[in-house]
């Protein structure tokens, strides 16, 4: 009926009136308390503004590193700072009190900012910049160095004829593209170009900010280019950066290490398969805590002739049999052409047949040729090589060219040409002597 409608309506409305006087009361209890504990302690202004104010308190959370859901890293910041710095909400972070803001430069952008990106899917020559560089510069003055994680990097080819003997000074130039970093007061790392996804290098953050640079030649155009660049600044201490002056880092037990320009996704080497000229630099390996030996033997390695293993540095052998080259085989010296073959080799203190013994020294410690052993007596069989000496350091030492012979299946002038034919591949693990080496890594325990 009317009436009880009506009856139903006067009591919602005595409800609600009370609770307004209620809430009232209770906010004017709150503020009155608020007050006297302010005025009965004074001393104590920012315990008690806090209890009285913890509703209106600003939410804060530090800008760590976070998981896009792009896949991607980002660094942690309110929805408003990620738009102002210029970068991308790909998530949440902080209890969703945050984005996960990524950054990608664009060609001539610079950035302070860490774990920023710069993507190219597929470069155009007609319409992207060239040069492209990118400019990261320190976030603060805790920085030391950046990682350059080359996520996805792909530029054409460095010359890979080894066909003739003159083509030896030219095997491993980077003739059309190029990938160079800065480093302000200090050595900058080697040119790359070619095939270098899943590679990184690491460079001193300079106060004057560092640059990368990709340089393209735009008449070019039997290659798509792409790369996907991430740039990781760390502090000073950090254990996931080197403290010497290392090109690239590892801090797993176990894994794998390729000279640039190498393509991992291959199974097996090609005779095209060549390692960049000028390579100066040093692979090192944090030591695994009650791991005293690393060892290392190619990735790729076959007992079948005719099949290249994944390592050749220049050659050392006897003009009539492919051997392992140890020692002061390797001078160091390449002369051309075809006239002494021994420019390149890595450098590995201490380092030993097998597993070797913490006891024992040796004083040689270069490796080069086509046979991938340590042993001081050079062999036809490639075997695992190992060093008790630390810290845990490669030093790699490519000149800036190779000795070819006129013909690679000719003569077997292994001692003089790098250029070996496939058929002349030994069943013992050979490899072509231009072609850099692709190794598997491991720690033993002590």
């Amino acid at each position: 009926s009317e009436q009880a409608v009506l009856i139903h309506t006067r009591f919602a409305l005595r409800m609600i009136l009370s609770a307004v006087i209620l809430g009232s009361f209770t906010l004017l209890g709150v503020l009155g308390n608020a007050h006297a504990d302010a005025a009965s302690n004074k001393t104590e202004p920012n315990a008690r503004d806090g209890k009285a104010l913890s509703v209106f308190n600003v939410v804060t959370f530090p800008n760590v590193a976070c998981g896009a859901s792009t896949g991607y890293n980002g660094t942690c910041y309110t929805a408003s700072e990620c738009t102002s710095k210029g970068g991308t909400a790909s998530g949440t972070c902080a209890s969703s009190f945050g984005v996960c803001c990524v950054f990608n430069l664009a060609c001539g952008a610079s950035t302070t900012q860490n774990n920023t990106y710069a993507i190219i899917s597929s470069y155009s020559t007609s319409s992207d910049a060239d040069p492209c560089s990118y400019t990261v510069c320190k976030q603060n003055a805790d920085v030391c160095k950046l990682r350059i994680d080359f996520d996805i990097m792909v530029l054409a080819n460095p010359y890979s004829t080894t066909s003739a003997a003159t083509d030896g000074p030219k095997v491993g130039d980077c003739f059309y593209d190029t990938l160079t970093v800065s480093n302000p007061g200090g050595t900058s790392p080697p040119i790359i170009c070619g095939y270098n996804t899943g590679q990184h290098m690491f460079v001193p953050a300079s106060a004057a900010c560092n640059t990368i640079n990709i340089d393209v030649d735009t008449g070019t155009t039997t290659t798509t280019r792409k790369w996907q660049i991430k740039v990781t600044q760390f502090e000073c201490g950090n254990q996931m950066a080197p403290e010497m002056d290392c090109l690239q880092y590892f801090t797993a037990q176990t894994g794998t290490i390729a000279t640039f320009n190498w393509d991992t996704t291959s199974t097996t080497v090609a005779s095209t398969q060549v390692h960049l000229s000028n390579q100066y630099y040093d692979i090192c390996f944090r030591r695994v805590r009650s791991y005293c030996s690393l060892c290392l033997s190619p990735q790729i390695s076959s007992t079948i002739a005719k099949i290249a293993s994944s390592y050749g540095l220049s050659t050392g052998s006897t003009e009539a049999t492919v051997k392992s080259a140890f020692g002061t085989t390797c001078t160091g010296v390449t002369t051309q052409p075809a006239k002494a073959a021994y420019g390149d080799y890595i450098e590995i203190a201490n380092l030993q047949p097998s597993i070797g013994t913490t006891g024992t020294i040796t004083t040689a410690s270069r490796l080069c040729g086509t046979v991938f052993s340590a042993a001081s007596i050079a062999t036809i069989a490639g075997a695992t090589a190992c060093t008790w000496a630390k810290p845990f350091k490669i030093g790699v030492h490519f000149d800036e060219g190779e000795s070819l012979v006129s013909s690679e299946q000719a003569a077997k002038k292994f001692n003089l040409g790098e250029n070996i034919g496939s058929t002349n591949i030994a069943a013992g693990g050979d490899g072509y002597g231009y072609s850099g080496f692709w190794l598997a890594y491991w720690m033993n325990a002590c």
